[in-house]
């Protein structure tokens, strides 16, 4: 029997040789019993703890593994998504760049370009 089955044992039979005794023992009892009560709140569980309940609740045990195969599946593409949209992103700067630049596109696409800028450069 574990602690929590013997106080409820416990408090049962108290509170059946409660009933036959008189108002002023039984108003001392129901403080007693009450300041006890509220000095042994048990602690709430964390959030975590929380959260891990819910879950057991939610999926069944069968249905456990799946849950886990759907979450990690969904962190992927999540993380497939946001570097996507990264990479988008990066390019939209650089056709922005391209696009206001004076420069045709075709420059940049010279071979002979790059030689024609380090010359200029060193003059």
């Amino acid at each position: 029997m574990n602690e929590e089955a013997f106080a409820r044992k416990v408090a049962a039979q108290l509170s059946v040789a409660a009933r036959g005794v008189d108002g002023d023992v039984a108003d001392r009892l129901r403080l007693a019993r009450e300041r006890a009560l509220a000095a042994h709140r048990p602690a709430l569980p964390s959030v975590g703890a929380r959260i891990a309940s819910a879950l057991r609740r939610l999926f069944p045990p069968m249905m456990r593994p799946a849950a886990v195969a759907a979450a990690i599946l969904v962190a992927v593409l999540a993380g497939d998504y946001w570097t996507t949209w990264l990479r988008v992103n990066e390019m939209e700067e650089v056709d922005t760049a391209l696009l206001i630049d004076d420069l045709p596109i075709d420059a940049y696409l010279d071979s002979n370009f790059k030689a024609w800028l380090q010359d200029d450069s060193q003059s």
